[in-house]
């Protein structure tokens, strides 16, 4: 519902690069045509469904930090992903129960709330509103997710009551992007070309993950991790990877632009501010979350969550996945700050040195080998 009406692809055209404009356009071209037959096809579904239309979110996001750039329904939509997706909707006391847990985990994110004041516990309107004191979010959103608490099930009830059709017509809109599908699905069936593209971006885990894997056309150029708790002492996460199907092309792509002077400038530029640098210098010595970042730099957590988001979109940190569900801890991403440091010092090479090293450092990678996780696929 989100991603049909405020894709933010176009954005995508102005994000730097050596791709020229008429290149990103081509590489654009099917995914507008996907988006424009989805959109036909859902608009006359969803105008049978006016409570829901009310929370379609038509307003563009902010990407530049971590701060949840979802909309409130599609972050209900995910949380409820299990439910939406069984034969039948469960009892009224079960439903009860599973919506009151949806709404703590969207509110009891440690990116969203003092790490002293504890999980909200929702229970019924009340607790909704006390947790949205200390919510990160814009009033706008504030007000949606109040509204959709109290309207939750009927919410549900449409949702389910919709999915089929909407089912068939994403069935129809794949064949648009059929070939990239089939590309993004070979390479995601690769267990290690998965562990190399999460190594990439900086995700890095300390116990044994199992989960599944889910392949996204939209957005096609994200990677998303939803974590469920075990049961407890098990020490192990049940996570959902959504994955776009162009992540591991545009990922490798950008690897190759991290050598020429325009990405190198970008990444020299979240470099170049003090705070970052001391953020960096803190998480070198250990892997910290937002509020204790926050509480020894002496800046507010929005703050620091600003400069994370800048240091995470040129992979120079990452997220470390622990059994701590209460906070997400971050930690500097080697990797991304090793190629900084070669980027400069191929500054000082030939452009035949420069492409003989750049051969070099690529089959160095192809030789990596990773480990400790297991994913089943997501149909």
């Amino acid at each position: 519902m989100g991603y049909v009406h405020a894709l933010d692809s176009e954005e995508w055209l102005n994000k730097s690069g050596s791709w020229t404009r008429r290149q990103k356009e081509e590489f654009l071209a099917p995914y507008r045509s996907y988006r424009g037959a989805m959109r036909a096809g859902f608009m006359p579904i969803l105008e049978r469904y006016p409570l829901l239309e009310g929370y379609v979110d038509s307003s563009p996001r902010d990407q530049e930090s971590l701060r949840s750039y979802e909309p409130p329904i599609m972050s209900f939509l995910i949380q409820m992903q299990t439910v939406l997706e069984a034969e039948a909707l469960p009892e009224e006391e079960v439903l009860d129960t599973q919506l009151n847990d949806a709404f703590q985990r969207i509110l009891g994110s440690d990116l969203q709330k003092s790490a002293d004041a504890g999980d909200p516990v929702i229970h019924g309107l009340p607790d909704v509103m006390a947790a949205l004191e200390g919510w990160d979010g814009t009033d706008a959103d504030k007000f949606k997710l109040l509204r959709l608490y109290s309207e939750c099930r009927e919410v549900t009830e449409q949702l389910f009551g919709m999915r089929e059709a909407v089912a068939e017509i994403g069935r129809e809109c794949l064949k648009l992007v059929g070939d990239r599908f089939d590309a993004g699905m070979e390479k995601i069936g690769k267990l290690e070309e998965v562990e190399a593209l999460l190594d990439a971006v900086g995700l890095r885990y300390k116990e044994d993950c199992i989960g599944r894997i889910t392949p996204t056309v939209m957005p096609y150029d994200r990677i998303m991790l939803q974590l469920k708790e075990l049961p407890k002492d098990s020490g192990k996460f049940d996570m959902n990877l959504q994955v776009g199907i162009e992540t591991f092309y545009l990922q490798q792509s950008r690897r190759e632009e991290y050598y020429n002077d325009e990405q190198l400038l970008a990444r020299l530029k979240a470099l170049g501010d003090p705070t970052r640098l001391k953020i960096l210098h803190q998480l070198v010595e250990r892997p910290c979350y937002l509020q204790e970042m926050a509480k020894e730099l002496e800046l507010t957590p929005a703050t620091v969550l600003h400069h994370l988001g800048i240091l995470m979109t040129q992979s120079l940190i990452g997220i470390q996945v622990t059994n701590d569900r209460k906070r997400v801890y971050y930690q500097v991403n080697e990797q991304g700050l090793q190629e900084v440091s070669q980027g400069i010092g191929m500054l000082t090479l030939t452009r035949e040195e420069r492409e003989a090293r750049h051969r070099e450092l690529q089959q160095q990678e192809g030789q990596k080998k990773q480990g400790g996780w297991q994913w089943n696929m997501q149909k």
